[in-house]
């Protein structure tokens, strides 16, 4: 494998790891807040506000993993 297509599959394994927490995340928060509205409900949304910061640690590996990927395909384009 090249210095080109290693980049680019870690650009691609960056994206992913970034969208697919943070998507994750907006699902749980949006779930949070329809049961949040639910008669009868005796769970608050603090008690669920932990799980929260969990994808965050992934999504910030992805995002280094994107960069680094996005500098790397630059320098292999010089090298050409």
């Amino acid at each position: 494998m090249n210095v080109a297509e290693g980049a680019r599959r870690m650009k691609y394994a960056g994206r992913w790891m970034v969208w697919f927490p943070l998507g994750a995340l907006l699902v749980f928060v949006v779930f949070l807040a329809i049961c949040s509205f639910v008669p009868g409900a005796t769970h608050g949304f603090a008690l669920y506000l932990q799980f929260l910061v969990l994808p965050l640690p992934l999504a910030f590996v992805g995002a280094a993993l994107w960069i680094a990927g996005w500098i790397t395909e630059g320098f292999a384009k010089d090298a050409e």
